[in-house]
């Protein structure tokens, strides 16, 4: 397998700038995930390490080896596409087989390559059947299994999954996630869903308008996100942020807005304000609880029931705090109702405080 070096890379279509100076390491052996919403740029900065889009500026190594004026063929990487990209007039096996053919690479060996493959995807038994054939996760596996022949030095999945339905998208995640382990393969994989990103990464990249937000692993991303974007795209139900101003109040420190006003214990941050500073404050949905609920020392903030949704074991509170909405995850057993008033509280350590011009985490 190899390293993947992209280093200042600059795409350009027309007067549309897509990557903006993108710098980016990937280890040998890493699974490293892509994220960021529909447009950000991410599956634009794969085609550029594919060698399928030129960079407008920028330079691509493969294990060391400047690819910018490699050809796609010559860069030892397969790429798994969001559409499969399946011949329909050729069986699993032809498919499979069909770049080995091309290199003329001797029967044997690619008959070899194309059972081991399909021992690997437990597609054995689909090896003569065509592509009308086969389920959605069964072309995905098919597909799967035409870069695995390769045996390239770099795996690239763009959105395989996107064309599943729920229960088929789990199943292909921890079948990818099993590939990994096995093959001890270099992957960079994109997606926009960040249940995708969480669970197969080593390392998340999330990309938003076409520059990096953070790079980090799943846990570093999801408890100690950058800034109010990372925060709000990693994490599921997404965070709450309530605007607000953070000020120094006897020993500790206060947030308050029109519609609440919370004391806060000293040390949450590295350098306390020593004046009124706008923030954003961030909370999870899980960190939230009914007050009383959950060891001393949370807060209580007047609010009242909007919406409840059931969702088996767990239940979405949606919740109006003056002016605030706020959503609260608890467990199924928790039984409020619309337009109850009741009083929420969290755990001072689960807040995240972001700069409100910058959106940019405070230490």
């Amino acid at each position: 397998m190899a390293s993947v070096t992209l280093r200042n890379i600059v795409k350009d279509f027309n007067d549309n700038r897509v990557l903006d100076n993108v710098t980016l390491g990937i280890a040998d052996r890493e699974f490293l995930v892509l994220v960021g919403p529909s447009g950000c740029g991410k599956s634009t900065l794969l085609r550029i390490l594919a060698g399928l889009e030129d960079a407008t500026g920028g330079e691509t190594f493969i294990d060391g080896t400047l690819v910018n004026h490699l050809p796609p063929r010559s860069r030892e990487i397969a790429m798994v596409f969001q559409d499969y990209a399946l011949y329909p007039h050729m069986t699993v096996a032809e498919n499979m087989s069909f770049g080995l053919r091309l290199r003329r690479m001797p029967k044997p060996e690619i008959e070899a390559r194309v059972r081991e493959a399909a021992g690997i995807l437990q597609i054995e038994k689909l090896l003569e059947r065509t592509p009308k054939q086969l389920s959605g996760g069964q072309r995905q596996r098919v597909a799967i299994g035409r870069a695995i022949v390769r045996k390239p030095k770099v795996f690239l999945f763009d959105e395989p999954l996107s064309n599943l339905d729920a229960k088929l998208r789990e199943e292909m995640r921890v079948e990818i996630a099993k590939l990994h382990q096995r093959l001890h393969s270099t992957i960079v994989y994109v997606t926009h869903d960040q249940v995708e990103a969480m669970t197969l990464a080593s390392r998340i990249a999330v990309i938003q308008g076409g520059t990096l937000q953070q790079v980090g692993t799943p846990e570093q991303v999801f408890s100690r996100p950058e800034n109010v974007f990372v925060a709000g795209f990693i994490g599921s139900p997404t965070m709450n942020f309530v605007a607000g101003t953070l000020s120094p109040e006897g020993t500790g420190l206060c947030f308050a807005n029109d519609a609440m006003k919370v004391a806060l214990p000293a040390g949450l941050l590295e350098t306390p304000p020593a004046a009124p500073l706008p923030v954003i404050l961030g909370v999870r949905p899980e960190s939230l609880r009914p007050a009383g609920d959950g060891p001393a020392g949370r807060q209580g903030i007047p609010a009242e029931v909007d919406v409840v949704e059931l969702l088996g074991h767990r239940k979405n509170v949606h919740l109006l705090a003056g002016g605030t909405k706020l959503l609260m995850v608890v467990d199924a057993a928790f039984s409020p109702r619309a337009g109850e008033s009741l009083q929420v509280s969290f755990d001072a350590a689960a807040l995240h405080f972001f700069d409100r011009t910058t959106t940019k985490r405070l230490r």
